[in-house]
């Protein structure tokens, strides 16, 4: 294996070891506060000592928060990015594959962890994380912003870019009150895509159809402990 494979292979796995970290720790807080479990409750369904947390996050309450990772360490996100014309001009799939993308990159946290943690649980436990979290939500909604621009060839601050991280935001909000709210599980992919369409039916007057989507992969078990 080539040092660069062995990096990547790395990098893939830290990743994942931090998404599991978080999505657990959200799960752990949103059912018993922040001080109603142990650092070592969210190590053993990662399968992680106590030492390795630490590698990864400093306290529990920046592992619930967690630290928004460099866009394209994400395959999905990757694909994203190269998928654009970098014309100046708006891609006409620009929502549809900011949709899947989100899609995606959801599944994958339930793929690694088994469940999704809406933030809003979160928040009902411990209040103080509101402003937390508004701050996270803040930094992926810029470094989304430049990932459009990069992908659409636009300018630094084309207004269309930040429209459409809000159109996605607004989707998001929408589908996830409907995912949470039936206490589903698998993929959000069905819900945003009827999310966008019916979003385009109220633009355009003309109802849309939703395509199908393939349920996520199951969950693994905890990953090796490390």
């Amino acid at each position: 294996m080539s040092d660069s494979a062995e990096f990547t292979g790395r990098a893939a796995k830290m990743r994942r070891t931090r998404i599991a970290i978080t999505e657990h720790a959200r799960k752990l807080t949103a059912a018993h506060g922040i001080n109603g479990f142990t650092i070592e409750d969210v190590c053993e369904p990662v399968g992680i000592s106590r030492r390795t947390f630490f590698n990864y996050f400093p306290s529990k309450e920046a592992a619930v928060v967690g630290t928004p990772p460099d866009l394209l360490e994400s395959e999905a996100i990757r694909n994203f990015v190269a998928g654009g014309a970098r014309t100046g001009r708006i891609s006409a799939t620009l929502l549809d594959d900011l949709v899947e993308t989100a899609a995606e990159m959801m599944d994958e946290v339930f793929a690694i962890a088994g469940t999704i943690t809406h933030v809003n649980a979160i928040v009902a436990r411990e209040p103080s994380f509101m402003e937390k979290f508004v701050s996270e939500s803040e930094e992926v909604h810029r470094r989304f912003t430049a990932m459009i621009e990069e992908r659409e060839g636009l300018e630094s601050g084309d207004p269309r870019a930040r429209l459409a991280i809000e159109v996605l935001g607004a989707l998001l909000h929408s589908s996830a009150h409907t995912f949470f709210a039936t206490s589903s599980t698998g993929s959000i992919g069905p819900v945003l895509r009827n999310a966008l369409a019916l979003s385009r039916e109220v633009l355009t007057g003309t109802p849309q159809s939703v395509p199908p989507a393939s349920p996520p992969e199951a969950p693994s078990s905890a990953l090796p402990r490390t």
